[in-house]
C-alpha cells in the first residue's frame, strides 16, 4: 500500500512537471527536457561503466547538450544552420581521445559512447521539431507534443491495467516476463479510441493524423519498453536508477519516448 501511494505521488509530480514545463514556454521546455535527456544518459552510462566500459561520459554529455540547445535554436529561428556543423567535430575528437587512452577495448568504448547519444540524446533533441512544427523560424507550439505524450501515457497505463488481471500469453517472455499480448492489444485499442478525441483538443492535427500517431505509439512504444527491458535484464537490474521513488530511474519512465519520437518526427515530415 505504501509503495502504491509512493508510486502514485511520484507519477503525479512527474506528469505535472512534464506538462507544466511544456506549456510554461520554450525556455522551461528547454531546461526540463534537456535535464531529462542528461539524467537518462547518465543512468545509461553509469550501468555501462559498471560493465567495465570506459565511456567518454563528459564529452558525450557536452555533445548532447550542444545538440539539444542548437536544435532548439535552429528550430526557433534564433541560430543559423551553420552552427549545427560544429557537432561534426565531436566524432573525431572522441576517436582521438580514445587513441591516447590506448585501451584494449577502445572500439567497444566508442561504440557504447556513441550508442548512448544515438539512443537517448538524438530522440530528445528531436522534440524541438515537435514544439516548433514549422521549423525553422517557427512559433513555439506545445500542443502536438502534449498530445503525443498523452497517447504514450494512455498506452502504458491501459496496457498495465488490462495486462495485470487478464494477461495470460507472454509477449516476449525472454525479455519481459510480465508484458502480455492481452495488455498490449488492450492498451492499443484504448489508445486508438483516445486518438479519436484528440482533434477537438489539439486541432493542429486532423483525426486521421492522430490515428496514425496512435498506431506509431502502440507499435514503437512497446518496442521501446522491450529494448530497455533487454538492457536491464542483461545487467541484472530492476530499475535504471532511484531518482523517481516507486518508478525507478528517468530512463524507466521515458523508454517508450526514445522509440516513438524519432518515428513520429519522420511521420510528421511526410504528412505535413
Amino acid at each position: 500500500m505504501k509503495n502504491l501511494f509512493q508510486r502514485s505521488v511520484t507519477g503525479a509530480l512527474f506528469v505535472i512537471l512534464v506538462y507544466g514545463t511544456l506549456f510554461a514556454g520554450s525556455i522551461t521546455f528547454l531546461v526540463f527536457y534537456l535535464a531529462l535527456s542528461i539524467l537518462s544518459l547518465l543512468e545509461f552510462y553509469k550501468h555501462k561503466e559498471n560493465e567495465g566500459f570506459r565511456v567518454q561520459k563528459f564529452t558525450a554529455l557536452f555533445a548532447s547538450i550542444i545538440l539539444f540547445v542548437f536544435l532548439h535554436g535552429y528550430a526557433s529561428g534564433s541560430l543559423p544552420l551553420r552552427w549545427l556543423s560544429l557537432l561534426m567535430l565531436f566524432p573525431p575528437v572522441m576517436m582521438i581521445k580514445e587513441l591516447y587512452r590506448q585501451d584494449k577495448k577502445c572500439f567497444d568504448n566508442l561504440a557504447v559512447t556513441f550508442y548512448g547519444i544515438i539512443y537517448i540524446a538524438v530522440p530528445f533533441s528531436l522534440l524541438n521539431f515537435l514544439v516548433f512544427p514549422g521549423a525553422p523560424h517557427s512559433t513555439y507550439t506545445p500542443a502536438v507534443l502534449a498530445g503525443v505524450l498523452i497517447l504514450i501515457m494512455v498506452n502504458d497505463t491501459a496496457a498495465y491495467l488490462i495486462g495485470v488481471p487478464l494477461g495470460r500469453h507472454r509477449l516476449f517472455k525472454s525479455v519481459s516476463p510480465k508484458k502480455s499480448w492481452e495488455g498490449t492489444i488492450g492498451g492499443g485499442i484504448v489508445v486508438i479510441f483516445a486518438a479519436l478525441f484528440m482533434n477537438p483538443v489539439f486541432p493542429l492535427l486532423g483525426r486521421a493524423e492522430w490515428l496514425g500517431t496512435a498506431i506509431i505509439v502502440v507499435v514503437f512504444g512497446v518496442y521501446g519498453d522491450l529494448v530497455e527491458s533487454l538492457f536491464k535484464r542483461k545487467l541484472g537490474i530492476k530499475d535504471t536508477g532511484k531518482i523517481l521513488p516507486g518508478h525507478g530511474g528517468v530512463l524507466d519512465r521515458v523508454d517508450a519516448w526514445l522509440f516513438v519520437i524519432p518515428v513520429i518526427w519522420v511521420y510528421f515530415n511526410f504528412i505535413s
